[in-house]
């Protein structure tokens, strides 16, 4: 009996899913809860576990298309279905009896139809209808030898004796010097939210430079200690920690723009931009200011894992009320990120790096950063954006730490944090 595998809600607001990659391929036999395709949504990549253990019968839709949710994407077999037990007939008919000719007529075309359903893309599928092609005169070079866009094309041209690729020079086409590389569904998703924050939000990016040699000298004396525990303490738990204590003193950046005034959210979720191969993801930190320096630490390796592994929940890419996007990790010094609407604010990090800077007119080697926040011009003005990024400059640069103090234990900072800032609790 085949069981659908269908294109699962994964929330509330979503209402289609993108197959990016099937996982086992018709024929495969598959167990339960075994993971059998990936899909991609607005919000978050998942993997779609097979519902029961048998054969993946049938792939109804092909990777690449975007389907409404509840959507049948497959068909799996777990038993023999009735009728097609040796002896059982149609109804009337005696049992080992054959089928009257119309119905095995029928039967055929069905088979046919469903044939052609798996074995050609739906693209395919209107080319060769279009053109009027038999697509099994046709050799596939694709993988498994499925047929592609390409040899249906390559055939039509064999077929009326024009070259098979011509070169063409015109502007918008493809030449054979070039190469055309499909968006992933990632991708467009994240190239239309761009599109969508640049029309709507009126952008504007001022830089601040601040010194982390304090939060610098904080993570080398406790590397070790914090590496037992399993934390990788880096530079974006202590800028999300400095952010979240910013955006309780200026909750114009924590809020969202309405028809009727401005929405100031009363609660703190710092969304992570994750980078993936194929585009970005933003895992949500919920109630990030009640959360301390190692709890962030811990939730922001976590979040990163699960982004990368394809392991998130709908609900972790959800509530954002404030974004940070580190794209220092990649050797960036400075960058304008883009406001991810509806909020009304990102804060970038760049890459920590050490050079000579002026202190108490002597020159000395510190570990500087340029932090850049893109704001909503709409909402607030440039003097409540500074206002805020110095607020995260003072809070880093005064990080009180322990080789300024050393006799202060490790257990006793976990207790008694210094100045409220740089304790590990």
């Amino acid at each position: 009996m085949p069981i659908d595998v269908i294109m699962p809600q994964m929330g509330e607001s979503i209402v289609e899913g993108t197959i990016t990659k099937w996982l086992v391929h018709e024929g495969d036999q598959v167990k339960k809860d075994q993971p059998v395709v990936e899909i991609s949504t607005d919000k978050v990549d998942t993997e779609v576990p097979s519902p029961v253990t048998g054969i993946l019968k049938k792939i109804v839709h092909t990777e690449g298309e975007t389907v409404p949710v509840q959507t049948v994407i497959a068909q799996i077999e777990v038993a023999e279905t009735a009728g097609q037990k040796e002896g059982v007939g149609a109804p009337g008919e005696r049992p080992g009896a054959p089928k009257r000719t119309e119905s095995v007529e029928v039967t055929k075309e069905a088979e046919k139809a469903e044939e052609m359903e798996r074995r050609y893309s739906p693209l395919v599928r209107k080319l060769a209808k279009e053109y009027h092609v038999d697509l099994e005169e046709i050799k596939g070079t694709g993988e498994g030898n499925r047929i592609t866009k390409k040899d249906v094309m390559d055939y039509v041209s064999s077929k009326r004796g024009a070259p098979t690729a011509p070169p063409v020079e015109e502007e918008g086409k493809v030449t054979e010097k070039e190469t055309v590389i499909p968006l992933s569904p990632k991708r467009k998703i994240t190239a239309e939210r761009m599109i969508q924050s640049k029309r709507t939000a009126a952008h504007v990016t001022t830089v601040f430079e601040v010194d982390m040699t304090s939060v610098e000298r904080y993570r080398e004396f406790n590397r070790e200690r914090l590496k037992s525990e399993g934390i990788h303490l880096t530079y974006l738990p202590f800028i999300t920690f400095a952010t979240t204590r910013a955006l309780k003193e200026y909750p114009i950046l924590n809020s969202s723009l309405l028809d009727e005034g401005i929405l100031q959210k009363n609660y703190i979720n710092i969304g992570i931009a994750v980078s993936l191969e194929d585009g970005l993801i933003v895992p949500v930190i919920k109630d990030a200011d009640k959360k301390d320096l190692i709890q962030l630490a811990r939730e922001t390796q976590d979040i990163a894992q699960r982004s990368r592994t394809k392991k998130l929940k709908p609900e972790d890419v959800q509530g954002g009320t404030f974004t940070i996007t580190n794209y220092g990790i990649n050797g960036s010094i400075l960058g304008t990120p883009v406001i991810l609407l509806p909020q009304v604010a990102i804060l970038g990090v760049g890459a920590v790096v050490k050079r000579p800077v002026v202190r108490e007119d002597a020159i000395a080697i510190r570990s500087m950063v340029y932090l850049s926040l893109s704001f909503d011009h709409r909402i607030m003005d440039g003097a409540n954006a500074d206002k805020f990024l110095q607020r995260i400059k003072d809070i880093l640069e005064k990080w009180e730490i322990s080789p300024y103090k050393k006799e202060r234990s490790y257990e006793k900072e976990k207790s008694s944090p210094p100045n409220g800032y740089g304790g590990i609790w």
